[in-house]
């Protein structure tokens, strides 16, 4: 089967190749981890913030509403543990997201909502009652990017959609979550992508994963050849591309697939007639068709620069000081990362909540690199996926050159990492560019 990627050109010619560096324990049982508490912050999403709709002293079970959003571009929030609810107050995350929050006290008892059981009629849902089963199961995209899902599902359709992209590349060094929802869940995955493409009214469903993921790429093609028949309407497929960084952008796998570079604020729905969706999200909604479960939890990849990493079922709203209770000397480590290594915020507060689009919490033991003076090597210039020439963008930010920096793209980047990864004066490129980036695109200046 052929490979794709993004241009040769673009990154060096190792490609920020990650593969030997990402070893991770292939669970077959995840861990679980059940928190004394949990925060439910009320803008996890991108869109608009929910309003509580419980009160402290209230008692609530798994999978209960807590948040409601004022319109359609929000998600719903549930509890994800049993207990009570004992404190409403404003939170700010390390996104920079201000929002309210609401604080359950976990019983212990694992009490689940009576909406949540078996469903035994899942052949014989329409496509209208899928389309709702959608917009209460408070999905966004797992991936990171936390649009809801239903809204994206709506514009897809408008668009006249013909292929659903499931993104399962996840290319950042370490991470390992959708791979292994791929490798013990295929069937759950496939169902979810195809329940979305059919409410996309999509024609072809299309598997994205790293040629470097083998017992994943088996497993899926097994749960295929099990399924079709199933999905006569739809022709399915699977396509490998080659193992580097920052493969997973959705950018890159556009221009992967199609030759296309997305223009800033178009959408591959407009441009291609394409939707993507990250693999954990299918999966999500494999719960909720199944078992009317929303998202009360996800699956989280522990791992660092010293330690085997290895996938937690990880309830939302979990604080990353209990997630890493079970992590011996996690608390002392040089940098903790909310977050994949690459692409992640650097913490110090733990006691922050892990939130619907966390796929990782990163644990950076090793000292960091000294901090030098840009020695104009251009190693950054050659590492950057979309051209751009970082030392130059950095330099103009530092001095106040914004507008100058728009004039040379800025709003181009997509805070991959790649350049203050490959840096050897260990200047943190990337933060500063990304952030200028989002300045000007806030702006409306690009």
């Amino acid at each position: 089967m052929k490979k794709v990627t993004f241009k040769k050109g673009n990154l060096q010619s190792d490609g920020l190749d990650f593969g030997r560096q990402r070893k991770f324990m292939r669970e077959a049982l995840l861990e679980v981890c059940s928190p004394r508490e949990v925060i439910l912050p009320m803008v996890q999403h991108r869109g608009t913030p929910c309003d509580p709709v419980v009160s402290v002293g209230d008692s609530v079970a798994i999978g209960d509403l807590v948040g409601v959003p004022a319109d359609m571009k929000g998600v719903p929030v549930h509890a994800s543990v049993s207990g009570e609810v004992t404190k409403i107050d404003s939170i700010r995350l390390p996104n920079r997201v201000s929002c309210k929050a609401v604080w359950i006290k976990n019983d212990l008892n694992r009490r689940f909502s009576t909406k949540i059981h078996p469903r035994t009629n899942v052949d014989q849902l329409s496509l209208a009652e899928l389309s709702k089963l959608l917009w209460t199961s408070g999905i966004c995209g797992m991936g990171g990017e936390g649009i809801s899902t239903y809204s994206k599902c709506v514009k897809a359709e408008k668009a006249g959609v013909e292929t659903l992209l499931v993104n399962a590349t996840q290319s950042e060094p370490f991470l390992a979550c959708d791979l292994h929802h791929l490798r013990v869940n295929a069937p759950r995955v496939l169902q979810g992508a195809m329940a979305l493409g059919g409410i996309c009214r999509v024609k072809k469903v299309v598997f994205c994963i790293e040629d470097l993921w083998v017992d994943e790429i088996d497993a899926l093609n097994k749960a295929i050849t099990d399924l079709r028949h199933r999905y006569l309407d739809k022709k399915i497929e699977v396509r490998l591309f080659k193992t580097r960084f920052p493969q997973g952008c959705q950018q890159l796998i556009i221009k992967a697939l199609y030759g296309v570079e997305l223009p800033i604020g178009k959408d591959p729905e407009e441009e291609v007639k394409a939707v993507l969706f990250n693999a954990s999200t299918c999966q999500a909604f494999c719960d909720m068709i199944e078992k009317n479960q929303p998202l009360i939890s996800r699956v989280v990849t522990i791992s660092g620069d010293t330690i085997t990493g290895h996938n937690v079922l990880v309830p939302i709203g979990t604080s990353v000081s209990e997630l890493l209770e079970r992590v011996p000397g996690a608390h002392t480590a040089q940098r903790i990362a909310w977050g994949g290594a690459m692409t992640g915020v650097a913490i110090k507060d733990l006691n922050v909540p892990i939130i619907k689009t966390t796929a990782a919490i990163t644990i950076i033991r090793k000292f960091e690199p000294m901090r030098m003076n840009c020695i104009h090597c251009g190693a950054c210039v050659g590492a950057c996926p979309v051209g751009l020439s970082p030392y130059l963008l950095n330099r103009l930010i530092e001095i106040g050159q914004e507008e100058a920096a728009v004039s040379e793209s800025v709003e181009q980047c997509i805070a991959c990492g790649a350049c203050a990864y490959v840096c050897p004066a260990g200047i943190e490129l990337s933060t500063n560019i990304a952030k200028a980036a989002h300045r000007a695109r806030k702006r409306g200046i690009v």
